[in-house]
């Protein structure tokens, strides 16, 4: 009951970094504490894609991202960018007002629809933006983590800084 409580005020909170877009629920915030004992009640978050759809356009997104990653170019998602550096990567604010223009986008072919993944992009950049927000209130005193499904993971410090590394990959 708790948990589902604070995944309601996540999804409810307002974003700390920029304005929240109205979108589809493609993807959903999994919320657990830590019980091992060197770091009791740690808090982690998990967001990752919700439907069949939502997968599909993750795979495409995936794809790309980890391809640019690898070959030393950045990522934009919305109000963050992640950028490889030779000893790992960074994040680094980048919108300050989310719009399409504001993310790594690769060619859409097939089924899928560019303007649908417009909305899966701005769905990935709420729930990112009120996992980060939730998770600095919860990084005391052990770090918050909050991980993207098969690409990233980010360590929110006490102290409010945010370290990447990949999740789920090798490049």
């Amino acid at each position: 009951m708790r948990g589902l409580l604070v995944l309601l005020l996540i999804l409810l909170a307002p974003p700390v970094r920029a304005e929240q877009v109205t979108t589809h629920d493609f993807f959903r915030i999994t919320q657990t504490t830590s019980r091992s004992a060197q770091t009791p009640g740690a808090w982690r978050y998990t967001i990752g894609p919700r439907t069949a759809e939502a997968r599909a356009y993750w795979r495409l997104l995936l794809d790309a991202w980890r391809r640019n990653l690898t070959i030393g170019l950045s990522v934009k998602l919305g109000g963050w960018e992640v950028i490889p550096t030779e000893s790992g990567l960074r994040f680094l604010p980048y919108c300050r007002q989310v719009h399409p223009g504001c993310f790594t986008r690769p060619p859409v072919s097939g089924e899928l629809q560019g303007w649908k993944l417009e909305l899966v992009l701005l769905d990935l950049h709420n729930n990112l933006d009120a996992a980060l927000s939730d998770a600095r209130k919860h990084a005391k005193p052990y770090p918050a983590t909050i991980t993207i499904s098969k690409f990233l993971r980010l360590t929110v410090y006490p102290d409010g800084r945010i370290e990447a590394a990949r999740s789920g990959w090798k490049p």
